[in-house]
Order: structure tokens, then C-alpha cells, then sequence
């Protein structure tokens, strides 16, 4: 009994009629008696399972718990994305404009193209930026494209993609399977008439060339965030409130990182 057998199997093993006289040769120990309720209670529960409503209670409880938790970790994962590819293109894209200047001599002196982003890209940058590349843009209606050398779209190994637009400005978006977003919000009329895609989808750059309040000696080779300037951080953050095309300047000044406080849903 003290090693666990409950006293009708010791009875039957002894060949005991009555309970009484298997009593009178064993010792009932306490803690023995308080184990085997245990041991019956939770065997009970388990044959006993879960009521309906139970299980939709608890159905309930974890819907909730994803419904707090999911569109969380689904932001957090759009912004480093964000922040990883935005790095990346800037490193890329300079790359090739430093791998460019070493082989067609210092960008101040390349040939002007004025608008024809198609001209300058081909005869500057196709050749040490990996990534395909085509002139014209796409009608956001048809799908189709169009001719017109002052667009290059710009797709990166990774899936991100940029638009080369006018000859001085790179629009930068992250994966997207609709490449004409980025074509939709540069045609339409300026970086400052779509706020619904700029500073949440679509981040804006500029060649350091065409910094036109710089003296040509000090402008910055490669490409730089759109009319960044010397702005203060809080100054800078006001800009990109107003003027969401400004807004890459913030997360580069920011380390590369989407800052606390910054007005736009990463999407």
C-alpha cells in the first residue's frame, strides 16, 4: 500500500472476502489516500475534456490576442524591411556612381543631359549599377507602356525598385508586385501632389549635381535624400509633415531607421 497499490488490489491479491480483513493486515498510510485523489481527480478531468464553451472561449481569447498582436509584428517587419532596402539601393546606386567617376573621370565634368534621364543613365550609370533597367514609364490605366526618355525604371536583383525621372531625381520603393505605383506618383504632377504613397511607399533622392544652392565645388557625388540640406532633426521631421517627398532625408538622418515619431504608416 505504502508503495502506491490501492487496498481492493491487495485485498484481491490476498483472497480476501471482506475489505475489514485485508484492514486488519495493512496500514492505510495518509499521504497514500491524498495521492490517489489526486491521481483520480486529474484522471477524471481528463476523460471529462472540454465543453463547447469552453473551446469558444478560448477561441475567442486567442483571436483576440492576434487580432492585438498580428497587425504589430506585420508593421515591424514592413519598416525593416524599409530600412534595409532603402540602405541598400543608396549604397548600390552611390556605388555605381563612384565606380562610374573612376572610369568616365569626375561627375562634374559628364556631358549634360538636361530631362533625358534614358541618355544619361545608358551613358553613366547602366554599366556599374547591377540591375535591369528600361526608359519610358507605364500607364497606370492600361498597363502599357510608354516612350519617354525622362523616366528609367530601375529594377534591383532584390525586387525593390527605383525611378530615374527629369535627369536628377531616384524615387525609391521596396518589393512591390505593382510596379506602376512608382510611374502613378512621379506623373502625377510632383512629389508634393500624392501624399498617400510619398513617405510611405515611395522615398525620393536627388543627384548631388543638381544640388543647384551649392556652389559646383562642394556638391556631393552620388546621390543624396531629396532637398535634405543641413536641416536640425526637428526641422527636418516639420519638412517631411508638409512635404512628404522630403521625408527619406528623416530615416538617413535617423541612422537608417524609421524614427518613433515619424508621421507616415510604413506600407
Amino acid at each position: 500500500i505504502d508503495k502506491g497499490m490501492p487496498i481492493e488490489q491487495v485485498q484481491k491479491l490476498l483472497g480476501h472476502v471482506k475489505i475489514e480483513t485485508t484492514m486488519h493486515y495493512a496500514m492505510v498510510n495518509q499521504n497514500n489516500v491524498k495521492m490517489s485523489s489526486i491521481l483520480y481527480n486529474i484522471e477524471g478531468g481528463m476523460k471529462k475534456g472540454f465543453t463547447l464553451a469552453e473551446v469558444l472561449i478560448t477561441l475567442g481569447i486567442i483571436g483576440i490576442i492576434a487580432a492585438i498582436t498580428i497587425p504589430g509584428v506585420m508593421d515591424r517587419y514592413r519598416t525593416k524591411a524599409l530600412e534595409t532596402g532603402m540602405a541598400r539601393f543608396y549604397s548600390v546606386v552611390n556605388q555605381g556612381f563612384a565606380l562610374s567617376a573612376a572610369k568616365n573621370g569626375d561627375e562634374k565634368d559628364w556631358e549634360e543631359f538636361g530631362e533625358d534621364s534614358c541618355a544619361f543613365y545608358k551613358r553613366y550609370l547602366a554599366d556599374y549599377i547591377k540591375a535591369d533597367y528600361e526608359c519610358g514609364y507605364y500607364d497606370s490605366n492600361t498597363g502599357k507602356p510608354v516612350k519617354d526618355d525622362r523616366f528609367v525604371g530601375i529594377y534591383f536583383p532584390s525586387g525593390d525598385m527605383a525611378v530615374f525621372s527629369y535627369g536628377r531625381t531616384l524615387t525609391y520603393t521596396r518589393k512591390t508586385a505593382n510596379r506602376y505605383k512608382a510611374y502613378t506618383a512621379i506623373m502625377s504632377g510632383g512629389p508634393n501632389d500624392v501624399k498617400e504613397f510619398y513617405g510611405s511607399e515611395l522615398f525620393v533622392f536627388q543627384l548631388g549635381s543638381s544640388l543647384a544652392y551649392l556652389d559646383a565645388t562642394k556638391r556631393p557625388p552620388g546621390i543624396v535624400p531629396f532637398d535634405a540640406r543641413n536641416y536640425a532633426p526637428e526641422q527636418l521631421l516639420e519638412r517631411c509633415k508638409q512635404y512628404p517627398s522630403r521625408c527619406a532625408g528623416v530615416i538617413v538622418q535617423n541612422g537608417w531607421k524609421v524614427p518613433k515619431n515619424y508621421p507616415y504608416k510604413i506600407r
